[in-house]
C-alpha cells in the first residue's frame, strides 16, 4: 500500500459543527449506556457531501446495515493518513454515509468527495437520524471496522488511541519545516 502524506487537513463537511454526541462523553441510547463516544457527531441534512480531511488511502469501506432493533454504522469509510514530518500514521473515520464513493485501496486527496450523509432511519445509514459520525484514530490498524464507543474492559480499542477530531484538525501542522 502506497504511503500518502497529509500535508494539510480540512473538516469533512463545509459547515462542521459537532452538535450531536461529542467526543469523550458518556453515550446512552434509549436509556442504555453504550460507552464513551470516540468521535464527534454532526447533525446534517441527508445528502450533505462528505470530504476526505487529507491525502491518504482508503483502508476500509463497507456497508454495516442497521435495523430499527439494532443500529449500526451504515456506510463507513476509514482513510489512512501519514504526517509528512513526524511520519506518524493516523486514520480518519466517516460513518452513517448514504453511499461510499471510494473502495479499499483508493487514493484520496484532501477535499475530495468520499460520500454523503445518509437518509434518516434507513439500513444504509445504520438506522439513525441523518448525521455524520467523524473520528480520528491513532492506534494500530487491524484491518477491521473500528468501534464508535469504548467501555471498561473492551479489548477492541483503547481510549488513548483516539483524538478529539475538531481539536486534531485545528492543531495539525503537516507543513514541511525548512532546514536552517
Amino acid at each position: 500500500m502506497a504511503e500518502v502524506s497529509a500535508k494539510r487537513l480540512r473538516f469533512p463537511v463545509e459547515s462542521y459543527v459537532p452538535d450531536g454526541i461529542v467526543f469523550g462523553k458518556r453515550a446512552e441510547h434509549q436509556g442504555i449506556f453504550w460507552g464513551v463516544h470516540l468521535g464527534e457527531d454532526c447533525n446534517l441534512p441527508a445528502g450533505t457531501d462528505v470530504y476526505a480531511i487529507g491525502d491518504g488511502t482508503v483502508v476500509y469501506a463497507a456497508l454495516h446495515e442497521g435495523t430499527a432493533e439494532k443500529g449500526n454504522w451504515g456506510h463507513i469509510i476509514i482513510i489512512r493518513h501519514r504526517h509528512p514530518r513526524l511520519k506518524k500514521v493516523f486514520y480518519s473515520l466517516y460513518a452513517h454515509l448514504g453511499k461510499c464513493f471510494k473502495n479499499i485501496g483508493d487514493a484520496v486527496v484532501c477535499g475530495e468527495p468520499i460520500g454523503f450523509v445518509g437518509e434518516a432511519y434507513v439500513p444504509e445509514n445504520g438506522f439513525w437520524p441523518a448525521h455524520l459520525h467523524f473520528a480520528i484514530y491513532i492506534g494500530p490498524w487491524k484491518g477491521e471496522v473500528l468501534p464508535g464507543y469504548w467501555k471498561e474492559g473492551d479489548k477492541r480499542t483503547r481510549p488513548e488511541w483516539w483524538r478529539c477530531p475538531s481539536e486534531f484538525i485545528r492543531e495539525y501542522d503537516g507543513s514541511e519545516k525548512k532546514k536552517a
